[in-house]
């Protein structure tokens, strides 16, 4: 059974007790990195290594917290980013990019490092190292997050040890203390 309210239909409605909600303020979140744009946007960039749903409330989390911050400061809130990227161990299609809560729509962007072509990236650092070429801030990353886009830890491991043989190599000595640190 329904009634109307304010030309809503809705469902008959049980009182459930207490309107109260405890909050705990002096609560920290940690998240991974967080980067401010041009153009009034924020983005939180977080890692992961595993699909969990229960995930999205930490990212929901978050952005209230951001939000909250530039309330506090009495600033306006830039547009908000949720930027999740997921190493090698995770696939595509295990991961939904939407949280809804009916009131509330949180939309995630992922990215996949299993989606990288771990084999061409690889051997394009490989030629640009033994030519003695300095590498971009591009492939600099790409240098760091190689070993991360493969699926098993023995697989990381033995990448990340390439790519640790393979920075030794490296020329400019900035450039090799920055992927080492990296890796």
């Amino acid at each position: 059974m329904s009634f109307r309210v304010y030309g809503l239909d809705l469902p008959k409605i049980k009182k459930a007790g207490p309107t109260n909600i405890p909050v705990v303020t002096a609560r920290e979140l940690r998240l991974d990195n967080l980067f401010y744009f041009l153009y009034q946007t924020v983005a939180i960039v977080d890692y992961e290594s595993k699909y969990k749903k229960e995930d999205k409330l930490k990212y929901l989390n978050y952005l209230a917290g951001i939000a909250n911050r530039y309330q506090n400061e009495k600033k306006e809130c830039p547009i908000l980013r949720m930027i999740v990227i997921y190493t090698g161990d995770v696939k595509k299609s295990q991961v939904t990019t939407r949280y809804d809560l009916g009131a509330l729509n949180m939309y995630i962007e992922a990215a996949f490092l299993s989606e990288l072509n771990a084999d061409g990236i690889f051997g394009m650092l490989e030629e640009k190292i033994q030519a003695r070429q300095v590498l971009t801030d591009e492939e600099l990353m790409e240098f760091i997050i190689l070993p991360l886009s493969f699926q098993t830890k023995e697989e990381k491991i033995k990448k990340a040890a390439e790519m640790a043989e393979l920075a030794e190599q490296m020329q400019d000595r900035e450039q090799q203390m920055f992927v080492m640190a990296g890796l």
